[in-house]
């Protein structure tokens, strides 16, 4: 195994398609987390691939623009950003698919799909040149263990037991695996909700085998287990009781979402940090309290989940003698670790999350049991949206740039 950075960062600059300056910035803990994602997404492709020359050789346009999707999701964690890109112009200029022209989609799929072959065959030599980067260079523990391990017991889906009996070096290792299961997440994620949505069974239980795997690595034993258990139920695809799995799937991957949530707030020594060293400011997990005039003991709670402070403050202007509590929170993992303590009356969730589908967020809300109303805020309202996000469980829509009229009306409407 390979755990020279300087020889890792080497080859992977040789890839021509993704950032170099992304490449370049990375810190050694970044670096094994990357070359996770490079692993999971790889894995993932010739899935993707071949679900999507099926779906564009039918013609199921609607089913060709969600695996594209999932592809630039892909392609965006790998900092592909070109590749990237021109998916997401394709997605974006095909969004009615009542006026889709096949020509233009055939050209693009035939520039586009050889493309990511040759991209993703340069990825299986450079993975195959350095056999993969061990997790060994997570290898620091500074010199408080125990305080380490006394963090991760408070996350209820690890093995106690397990923790508690693990040495330096296996805390070590474990830590790395920590990160890999936090890299890997989002794509496997993203094929699992993929596969179910088209009901393409066998990937669904491919997908739902590698994080069963992914759980076990990490010792979250309850989660591991009911995915096991899920598996064996589902392996006669002629009786799959459809609706039962997709509850079922909804509900892990909520769950997962939170753990990873959880593990990302741990907080650890700078050397283990599993935080984004270069994300922006606005983008860290702020949590304010915001008294409007006349708030009382019994006042009702606001949850605010906005990356803009200033915004905060506009909606607190807005309600100023409304007499509410307003918390605000900068990310959707800030909200999640609010939400284990206490409950909302009222949330209004921002479009724009850092590294968060606000679709799926609003879903893992309603998922944990909160049943207060949720507005959301967007710059833009349609119809195709406002029903999407209606299902998952969003009651109103305030359209930006908000005025006070607009934050006292809807507020005043579903606080009453």
């Amino acid at each position: 195994m390979v755990n020279d950075g300087a020889i890792v960062k080497e080859k992977l600059l040789s890839l021509s398609e993704i950032n170099a300056k992304a490449i370049e910035d990375m810190t050694q803990t970044q670096l094994v987390s990357y070359m996770q994602v490079l692993n999971v997404t790889a894995a993932a492709f010739p899935l993707q691939r071949e679900e999507l020359m099926h779906a564009f050789s039918e013609m199921d346009y609607a089913v060709v623009f969600q695996w594209l999707e999932i592809i630039c999701s892909s392609l965006s964690q790998m900092h592909a950003d070109e590749l990237a890109k021109e998916c997401e112009k394709q997605i974006n200029v095909n969004k009615d698919l009542n006026n889709i022209r096949h020509a233009r989609v055939k050209v693009f799929v035939e520039y586009f799909v050889p493309t990511l072959d040759l991209f993703f065959a340069d990825i299986y030599r450079v993975l195959e040149d350095l056999e993969v980067v061990e997790t060994e260079s997570l290898n620091v523990i500074e010199k408080e263990p125990e305080k380490i391990k006394e963090k991760l017991l408070t996350i209820s889906e690890f093995d106690r037991e397990i923790i508690k009996k693990m040495s330096d070096e296996d805390l070590s290792g474990y830590l790395g695996i920590l990160n890999d299961f936090c890299a890997g997440f989002q794509a496997q994620e993203n094929g699992l909700r993929g596969s179910i949505k088209i009901k393409h069974y066998v990937f669904v239980l491919q997908w739902l085998t590698v994080i069963e795997e992914s759980l076990t690595k990490i010792n979250a034993s309850e989660l591991a287990d009911d995915c096991r258990s899920h598996i064996a139920i589902n392996k006669d695809f002629n009786n799959i009781h459809h609706e039962k799995l997709e509850v079922f799937i909804n509900y892990l991957l909520s769950s997962m979402s939170m753990l990873s949530a959880d593990i990302k707030m741990l907080h650890l020594p700078k050397e283990l940090e599993l935080v984004n060293e270069t994300e922006a400011p606005e983008h860290i997990a702020v949590e304010v309290e915001l008294l409007s005039q006349g708030s009382s003991s019994d006042a009702k709670t606001v949850l605010v989940v906005n990356k803009m402070t200033m915004f905060m403050n506009s909606f607190k202007n807005a309600l100023h003698d409304a007499g509410h509590r307003l918390i605000g929170v900068t990310t959707a993992e800030a909200a999640l670790n609010y939400l284990k303590t206490s409950k909302p009356d009222l949330f209004v969730i921002d479009e724009d999350l850092p590294g968060t589908n606000s679709y799926v967020f609003t879903k893992i809300i309603r998922a944990t049991g909160h049943l207060a109303p949720i507005i959301f805020t967007t710059s833009k309202i349609t119809k195709d949206k406002m029903v999407k996000f209606m299902e998952a469980g969003v009651a109103d829509f305030i359209v930006k740039p908000i005025t006070p009229a607009d934050v006292q009306k809807k507020v005043n409407k579903h606080l009453s």
